[in-house]
C-alpha cells in the first residue's frame, strides 16, 4: 500500500469510523473510537493483498469496526453483573414506557426491578457508564517503541488552535499557502492533526516514525506558520504582503 494511496481513502476511513462510532456507543468518548478505528485502516491497509480478491474497503471496513470493538473492550471496567443490572434497567424502563404511555418514575421502577424505594437511587448510581483513565498511561507504537503519555499529548486548555487563531478569511487564506510551503512531512503533521482530527500518535503510525519524531515536526511546523504569518503581518503593514518560510 503506497503512501499517497493510504491518504488517498483516509477520508472515506475516518467517515466510516464516525458512522460506526455513532452506532457502536454513545458513553465513551466518540474520538477515541474514531482514533482507533483510523489505526485498525492503518494496519488494514498495510496487510492488504489485492490478489485475494477482497476490495480495499471491504477488506478495511471488517477491520476498522474490529478496532473499534477492540477499543470498547479495552476501556470495559465493569463486572458483568453492572451489565446485567444496566439491561434491566433498559427492559423496565421501556417496558414501563409502552404500558403506560409516559416515561415512567423511579418508584415504578424500583417496583418493577424488585428492589426497594430507598435503594433505587444506589442501583442507578451503580450502573452509570465510567470510564477510567490513567495519565501516565503509555501504550507501544507500531514499531514497538513507547508512545507518549495522556499528559504529554493533552493540548493546553488556555491555547487556541492554530486554525481558531485565524479569525479572518484572508488569515486562512494565508495560513493554507503558508502550510502549502512546508515540508512534505510537517504540512502533512499540521493537515492531519488540525484539519482531520488525527491524534499526533496516529499520524506517527501514519508517517510509520516515532511519536518523539512527530511532536518535532509537528513543533517545528508550528513555528515556520508562526515565523510566516507574522512576515505576511508586517508585509501588510508595509503594503507589500509577502509571505515567506
Amino acid at each position: 500500500m503506497s503512501y499517497d494511496l493510504l491518504l488517498e481513502f483516509l477520508p472515506w476511513a475516518q467517515g466510516f469510523a464516525r458512522v460506526c462510532a455513532a452506532k457502536l456507543s454513545r458513553h465513551l468518548d466518540q474520538d477515541d473510537l474514531q482514533s482507533a478505528g483510523l489505526l485498525g485502516y492503518i494496519r488494514a491497509a498495510d496487510r492488504y493483498d489485492v490478489s485475494k480478491g477482497t476490495s480495499f474497503r471491504g477488506f478495511c471496513a471488517v477491520r476498522i469496526r474490529g478496532a473499534m470493538l477492540d477499543e470498547l473492550r479495552r476501556w470495559d471496567w465493569a463486572p458483568r453483573s453492572i451489565h446485567k443490572n444496566r439491561r434491566r434497567m433498559r427492559c423496565a424502563t421501556s417496558h414501563l414506557t409502552g404500558q403506560l404511555d409516559r416515561k415512567p418514575t423511579n418508584t415504578e421502577l424500583a417496583t418493577a426491578l424488585g428492589i426497594e424505594p430507598g435503594e433505587f437511587a444506589t442501583f442507578q448510581t451503580q450502573i452509570q457508564i465510567r470510564k477510567l483513565v490513567s495519565f501516565d498511561e503509555t501504550n507501544e507504537n507500531l514499531n514497538g517503541e513507547e508512545s507518549l503519555s495522556l499528559a504529554e499529548r493533552l493540548p493546553n486548555p488556555h491555547d487556541l488552535r492554530p486554525d481558531q487563531a485565524m479569525v479572518s478569511a484572508e488569515d486562512r487564506r494565508t495560513l493554507l499557502k503558508c502550510i502549502g510551503k512546508l515540508p512534505k512531512s510537517e504540512a502533512t503533521v499540521i493537515v492531519l492533526h488540525y484539519l482531520q482530527n488525527v491524534l499526533l500518535r496516529h499520524v506517527a503510525a501514519i508517517l510509520a516514525v516515532t511519536p518523539a519524531r512527530v511532536s518535532q515536526l509537528h513543533c517545528q511546523a508550528l513555528g515556520r506558520l508562526k515565523g510566516s504569518l507574522e512576515s505576511w503581518r508586517q508585509g501588510s503593514k508595509n503594503d507589500n504582503p509577502i509571505v515567506t518560510i
